[in-house]
């Protein structure tokens, strides 16, 4: 269970070694080579994957596991040709650590063996020998880069398996497998099922909160009961009848946008504001309910309270509370600590997930918290809301008044305490994008040229060919970190206004009042700063430009930067500070949408985005798929798309992109036919809506490649 910040220094040392041994080979090259061989620990193919790269055995065993994944679970016409692909990666690798290092197991240190000694405490508290404080400490001692949090989930885990309850909470895969194997190997058979089946349950629960199945759990499980002659199936069957939660699309999700905001109340009064503050915690009571991550809906929860109180009860308020606690709440949420409804006392920011400690005392239900303000403050208007738990992102007007109070150094009303600094941006470069992108290194050249010589670039292209996706990895690659707050995204459509934009007025409690837009927000963030900041505009056609820019036309010009006018809403010049670069997405299949306005076109370089079918960076990947059907697939839309460009009320902007064919899921043949039959059939309806005829022929050709 090595810690992620571990493998991304050896990601680093890895990439610079094989740039140093191989130095003729391109940088895309080194970065296929770098995350061809951590695809294999991401995705959990080769579990122990550290340990494989100790011995000859071991790497031996990987080989033959590899051959098996592709031959079994990935739907190939050349197994054994992508297998070795990926193994002379793994042989790469395993002799980096050799030569560097002298064998991975003294790079990684005590990391290395890290599931043992968890197994060892784990196993000890639950036998009674020591607490679970007592292991949480010894760990800590042990282990001092994980965390306290972790030791505790993990503890709980072990516990679960060992009677066959579900838990709710997800660990890494390597340690899952070593638990179960042991506990087998100690407990004996009758544990063995349960530590399977309190996995099993995990894996069910975790595919429909989220649609993954946790493919590298379900193999290593599956060569465990086949191996111990146990008939629990992790297979595909176990899915069946199980519709997944909608998740977001996460090229269009800005994590700047995930922060919730909650007021808390830490016991009556909060009386126990004083030990949350000195623990770094926050904590709820409804002990009686036990470990609150056993409950899989908000009604078992409320039939649980009904039977510990002998009635019928809603238990609305406290039903909402718990599940928000273990389910909504998340680390990066912001925290407000009240007392009563008439003072504000705290403020924090979460850092884990929920934990249920039955040593601790007065109350076991836990999230980690870095507290950062303490002191007291009157709430906005007054009062607050009396629940013990209640969310306010939604109030905004509330939120703002709210969050203004620690904005301004210290307050006359509480003392702020130091925050602490923030967690640093994961590292994006050149070669990230390059790797993600289906770009070639000339053409990123170019768009980072353009993006920072003109300021304002926009994205031209048919859906599906990674518009949004390629933006916002390009504002990452020029800021050389995934850093979320000096990027942002907003999407137009016809309602979007000035208003929204800029300022205006909205309804308040008294009347109206003045409220500034995104976009002036932005900016005066940017301008407190000397970095780049990167707006970036989804569907930048769909709105009414005239009307949401207004008098800002004149100040997106690259020599207008700085320069200031006087606002239409406000006694206040404004100006658009030099760092700041826009990026829009434009759409150019839809005949919903209006041609750009001239004055705003003459303002923006315009970028033609492609299908990239023929890139290196796709290429590569249809190569690792090895499959004849998807080739096939892929020539026809080929030839498919040269009919589009060719037609006079279509042309190259209708052309069909290759996102439609990136996915992280397994590409099968149902795959495969879904993408075919309920996205591309569909679209050509829309496009050749007047000739059926058309719409036919290419319908068959594109059903009789698979």
């Amino acid at each position: 269970m090595v810690t992620q910040e571990t493998v991304k220094q050896i990601r680093e040392e890895y990439r610079a070694y094989l740039t140093d041994k191989h130095p003729n080979w391109a940088e895309n090259t080194v970065s296929t080579h770098l995350s061809d061989a951590f695809y294999l620990w991401n995705n959990d193919i080769i579990p122990p994957f550290w340990q494989c790269l100790a011995s000859e055995e071991g790497m031996e065993q990987a080989r033959q596991t590899l051959l098996s994944y592709f031959t079994d679970e990935v739907v190939s016409n050349n197994p054994q040709s992508r297998s070795a692909d990926y193994y002379a990666d793994l042989v790469l690798l395993k002799e980096f650590f050799d030569t560097q290092y002298g064998g991975v197991q003294a790079r990684i240190g005590v990391e290395y063996r890290v599931e043992e000694d968890l197994y060892l405490y784990c196993r000890r508290a639950y036998e009674g020998t020591i607490t679970t404080g007592e292991a949480v400490q010894a760990l800590r001692q042990v282990l001092p880069a994980y965390g306290e949090t972790s030791f505790k989930m993990i503890l709980i885990l072990f516990a679960a398996m060992m009677e066959g309850k579900r838990y709710t909470r997800r660990v890494n895969t390597e340690l899952t497998l070593h638990f179960i194997r042991q506990i087998g190997a100690e407990f004996g058979r009758e544990h063995l099922i349960n530590a399977l089946t309190a996995v099993w349950e995990n894996i069910l629960y975790y595919y429909e909160q989220t649609g993954n199945k946790s493919s590298g759990l379900c193999r290593g499980c599956r060569a465990i009961t086949e191996g111990q002659g146990v008939d629990i199936a992790f297979d595909e069957t176990m899915f069946e009848n199980i519709i997944p939660k909608q998740m977001p699309d996460p090229a269009l999700t800005d994590p700047a946008e995930k922060v919730r905001y909650w007021l808390y109340a830490a016991g009556d009064s909060s009386e126990y504001w004083p030990t949350d503050y000195q623990e770094g915690v926050m904590a709820i009571g409804w002990e009686d309910l036990g470990d609150l991550s056993q409950y899989s809906s908000k009604a078992e929860i409320r039939s649980k309270l009904q039977a510990l109180n002998g009635n019928t009860s809603s238990y609305k308020h406290q039903v909402h509370a718990v599940w928000q606690f273990v389910n909504e709440i998340k680390p990066g949420d912001i925290v407000f600590v009240k007392r009563g409804v008439g003072k504000i006392i705290g403020r924090g920011v979460v850092e884990g997930d929920y934990v249920y400690d039955p040593d601790r005392l007065p109350y076991h239900n836990l999230r980690k918290v870095r507290w950062t303000n303490r002191g007291e403050w009157p709430p906005p208007g007054g009062r607050t809301a009396m629940k013990t738990l209640t969310e306010i992102t939604a109030y905004t007007e509330y939120l703002e008044n709210l969050q203004a109070l620690f904005e301004d150094g210290e307050s006359s009303h509480g003392t702020e305490q130091p925050i602490l600094p923030e967690t640093p941006f994961e590292d994006y470069t050149r070669a990230d994008f390059l790797s993600e992108v289906y770009l070639e290194e000339e053409a990123y050249d170019t768009l980072k040229t353009l993006l920072l010589t003109k300021k304002n670039l926009i994205l031209q292209g048919a859906p599906g060919v990674g518009k949004t996706f390629a933006a916002k990895r390009l504002a990452y690659a020029i800021l050389g970190k995934k850093d979320a707050s000096r990027v942002k995204m907003v999407q137009f459509h016809q309602s979007y206004s000035y208003e929204d934009f800029m300022m205006g007025f909205r309804p308040a409690e008294t009347g109206f009042t003045l409220k500034t837009g995104v976009f002036y927000d932005f900016c005066k963030q940017a301008e407190e700063d000397d970095r780049p900041y990167f707006f970036i505009i989804d569907e930048i056609n769909r709105g009414n430009l005239s009307k949401i820019f207004g008098e800002l036309f004149m100040l997106l010009e690259r020599d207008k930067r700085g320069v200031s006018l006087q606002l239409l809403y406000a006694d206040e010049q404004f100006s658009i500070p030099g760092n700041v670069y826009l990026i829009g997405m434009m759409n150019t299949a839809d005949r919903s949408l209006a041609m750009l306005d001239y004055a705003l076109r003459r303002r923006f370089s315009f970028y033609p985005l492609a299908p990239a079918f023929q890139s290196t960076g796709f290429k590569a990947y249809q190569s690792k798929l090895h499959n004849e059907k998807f080739d096939r697939l892929i020539r026809c839309v080929e030839e498919l798309n040269q009919a589009i460009a060719g037609d006079d009320a279509l042309g190259e902007g209708f052309c069909i992109g290759h996102s439609y064919f990136c996915t992280q899921a397994t590409v099968n043949d149902g795959w495969l036919k879904s993408v075919v039959e309920f996205e591309l059939i569909p679209l050509l309806k829309e496009y050749w809506f007047d000739e059926p005829a058309k719409v036919r022929g290419w319908s068959s050709r594109l059903r009789s490649v698979l």
